[in-house]
């Protein structure tokens, strides 16, 4: 007879992913902050460093050389990664270094991709933040894709919010690109579509449904736009400052449904926190911060309203 800790046992891991396009809005800080808010809740909790060309995760844990990264699963060191996982200061996280010096994993094969992928959703733990890579390459869209939460970071900064919105629109154009893969005259459409200046004027998502319904009907016009509508990313604004700073969000959430008919969600903001930044240039474990930080407080609350609760 299956018992209830077997059942709970197999159940699969809420896996978050926090992206934004470039560099510089404190995507690692908001995974770790996430990661720890969830873990002192004593929810089992795993937080990934995907970045394969740049890990950095450790070292903002005061791990200084780690003895197990990704790279030793995808070399079959190890079976699964689960067997990578390292302890953290912090009680109930577990760390999975990243790949940063093997430059071959900074692009990973599509099945070495895959392996991770199934790897990750498989692990026996309560929570996963995969902590992605800068950019909009498609290892990084294709792990944000894959998530139960998948969060957007930003900064109140018009470059910001310009780069997160094209986050978003890249991961709806991957998303397409991947349904479309066996089909060479839609792919080519899309592919079109991406241009911003692209001779058949499809300037929206409703422009290239309407593209695809006169070219291919419009059940596949509706598959594509039923793919679109499972995007749902959610919105985080960090180092806010004022109370003007919540429109960085409100801005891309209104634009994304214009454009995109992407339906995404505001999260609320992260407080700018002095001494998130003095930990930072000092290489001071964020295992040591204080219950009392403002940065992790406001993680807290974004949580509370979640509803990511202890059972």
């Amino acid at each position: 007879m299956t018992t209830h800790t077997q059942q709970k046992s197999r159940r699969k891991p809420t896996i978050w992913a926090i992206g934004g396009g470039k560099g510089g809005v404190g995507k690692s800080v908001v995974s770790i902050l996430l990661a720890m808010g969830i873990a002192n809740q004593q929810m089992k909790t795993v937080l990934v460093d995907t970045d394969l060309g740049g890990a950095n995760l450790h070292t903002m844990l005061g791990i200084k050389t780690p003895v197990r990264t990704l790279n030793d699963f995808v070399t079959r060191k190890y079976n699964t990664i689960e067997d990578i996982c390292i302890p953290t200061q912090v009680p109930h996280l577990s760390l999975v270094c990243g790949a940063s010096e093997i430059l071959s994993l900074a692009n990973p094969q599509y099945a070495q991709k895959t392996k991770i992928m199934q790897s990750i959703a498989s692990l026996p733990v309560d929570h996963v933040i995969l902590d992605l890579g800068a950019g909009n390459s498609y290892n990084v869209l294709d792990f944000f894709l894959i998530a139960d939460y998948p969060i957007v970071v930003l900064t109140p900064q018009p470059i910001s919010i310009q780069n997160a919105y094209a986050f978003i629109r890249n991961t709806v154009y991957r998303k397409l690109s991947r349904e479309t893969s066996q089909q060479t005259s839609l792919q080519h459409i899309i592919r079109s579509a991406m241009d911003p200046k692209n001779e058949s004027h499809m300037r929206t998502f409703r422009d290239l449904y309407q593209t695809v319904r006169k070219s291919h009907g419009v059940k596949i016009a509706n598959h594509l736009a039923g793919a679109i509508g499972t995007i749902k990313p959610m919105l985080i604004t960090n180092m806010a400052k004022d109370e003007r700073d919540d429109n960085a969000a409100r801005i891309i959430k209104l634009v994304a449904e214009k454009y995109l008919t992407v339906q995404s969600t505001e999260l609320g903001t992260i407080e700018y926190d002095l001494l998130i930044d003095k930990m930072i240039s000092q290489m001071t474990p964020f295992s040591e911060l204080s219950q009392g930080s403002i940065a992790l407080s406001s993680v807290e609350r974004i949580l509370s309203e979640l509803r990511i609760v202890s059972h």
